[in-house]
């Protein structure tokens, strides 16, 4: 079965990753006709041309789609080949600090104060939001 492909329609490392996809069940010939890439396909052993056709032009789309979406995604590619040679591990790299900064800090003292002070007052509480779990459910958890 020969098939002819367009080069204009198809690059030429498309077609042949396209032809080298099915190639495990048939043996496969690409020669260049008259400006037209002709894709000669015979079954290996066992094998059959039922629906070949149509699986390679699939095949075909779906090349065009990784040759695209690969160009696409080039710079991010080498991006990241960039950060893997240039790796350096953790603990060569110096610690950054994680701690709070002094405003952060009195912000959260002032708010465990005021915590403390609603504690204190005792506050109602109807729905008991403000009990811990022991306080809660301790009862019902040690039957």
């Amino acid at each position: 079965m020969i098939i002819p492909i367009d080069p204009k329609k198809y690059s030429l490392p498309t077609i042949r990753y396209a032809a080298y996809a099915l190639s495990g069940g048939n043996h496969v010939l690409l020669a260049l006709k008259k400006g037209k890439v002709e894709a000669a396909f015979s079954p290996k052993a066992g094998g059959s041309a039922a629906g070949l056709k149509k699986l390679f032009l699939r095949e075909l789309e779906d090349e065009k789609f990784r040759e695209r979406l690969f160009a696409e995604n080039s710079e991010l590619h080498y991006w990241m080949i960039k950060r893997a040679i240039n790796y350096v591990p953790a603990e060569n790299k110096p610690r950054e600090e994680f701690g709070l900064t002094p405003d952060q800090e009195k912000e959260l003292e002032q708010l465990i104060a005021q915590v403390e002070s609603e504690i204190k007052l005792g506050k109602d509480d109807p729905k008991g939001i403000t009990k811990t779990w022991e306080q809660k459910y301790g009862k019902k958890a040690r039957r």
